[in-house]
C-alpha cells in the first residue's frame, strides 16, 4: 500500500468521517470505498451507484465461495 498525503475541504472530511462511522469503517477504508464507487460511477455513468455498490459486492461473495456462476442450461 502507497501512503500519500491529500488535501480535503473540512467539509468533504466531515462527510467522509460521518461516512466512515455510519458504514463502521475506518477512515482510510471508507475513503477508499469511497473512491473506487465514485472512480467506477464516472466510468460508467449508465449505471447508479446502488447498482455499482450491488456489484461489488457480489464481486465479494463471488470471491468468498458464496454464489456461482448462474448456468443457463440447468434452467
Amino acid at each position: 500500500m502507497v501512503r500519500k498525503t491529500v488535501a480535503l475541504e473540512k467539509e468533504l472530511l466531515d462527510e467522509l468521517n460521518l461516512f466512515a462511522k455510519k458504514d463502521q469503517r475506518d477512515f482510510s477504508s471508507a475513503l477508499r470505498y469511497a473512491l473506487k464507487v465514485g472512480l467506477a460511477a464516472i466510468e460508467n455513468p449508465e449505471l447508479t451507484i446502488g447498482e455499482i455498490k450491488d456489484i461489488f459486492e457480489a464481486a465479494v461473495d463471488r470471491q468468498a465461495g458464496r454464489v456461482s456462476e448462474l448456468n443457463l442450461d440447468q434452467i
